[in-house]
């Protein structure tokens, strides 16, 4: 009897020990976290030639356009726009624009540099589009002096697959970030 109750209690401290372990390892829910910009303005546009992206097939430039603001006093949402034509090796797109942009988030003052991402259209090499393309952005404004800007970009698809990236100083143009107290 005792043998059989020493069983039964070890079995009831197991199932309440993998119980306990599974509820441990469960995903808590979590409230997610407040994404509101801050005072943002970016303007501009440029040229990025990437020596190591050019190949037979691509010259190893990107292109971008930006006008963009966001006033958390104001609606609290970026508003603006990003387009970006695209020839580099390791990369199946053509051309890029943004769609909306979900978070943005400007700081430096005396070289200001904006952080965002978004969703967007995107046309593939092929000319077919790129469904559920998202990007990632920074752009770095290093004044007017002999540093140039920089610029770096990520686009994946709708499955997760990398579509095109580049990071690069501007060689051509000028892109405006406002700076940030932060």
């Amino acid at each position: 009897m005792k043998t059989r109750l020493l069983q039964s209690f070890s079995a009831l401290l197991l199932a309440a020990a993998v119980l306990a372990a599974n509820n441990a390892l469960a995903q808590q829910a979590q409230i997610p976290s407040l994404q509101v910009c801050n005072e943002t303005a970016v303007d501009g546009g440029g040229l990025v030639f990437l020596d190591q992206r050019q190949d037979a097939a691509h010259s190893g430039i990107f292109t971008i356009k930006i006008q963009l603001r966001c006033d958390p006093g104001g609606s609290g949402y970026p508003v603006g726009f990003v387009s970006m034509e695209i020839d580099l090796s390791d990369s199946s797109l053509s051309f890029l624009e943004s769609e909306a942009f979900e978070q943005v988030t400007t700081t430096g003052k005396h070289t200001p540099t904006a952080y965002m991402n978004g969703r967007c259209r995107a046309v593939t090499e092929t000319g077919n589009p790129a469904d559920g393309c998202r990007f990632w952005l920074m752009i770095a404004d290093n004044g007017k002096g002999e540093t140039p800007d920089v610029v770096g970009f990520l686009a994946f698809d709708g499955k997760g697959n990398r579509i095109s990236y580049g990071t690069g100083p501007l060689r051509d143009g000028d892109i405006f970030v406002a700076p940030s107290a932060f």
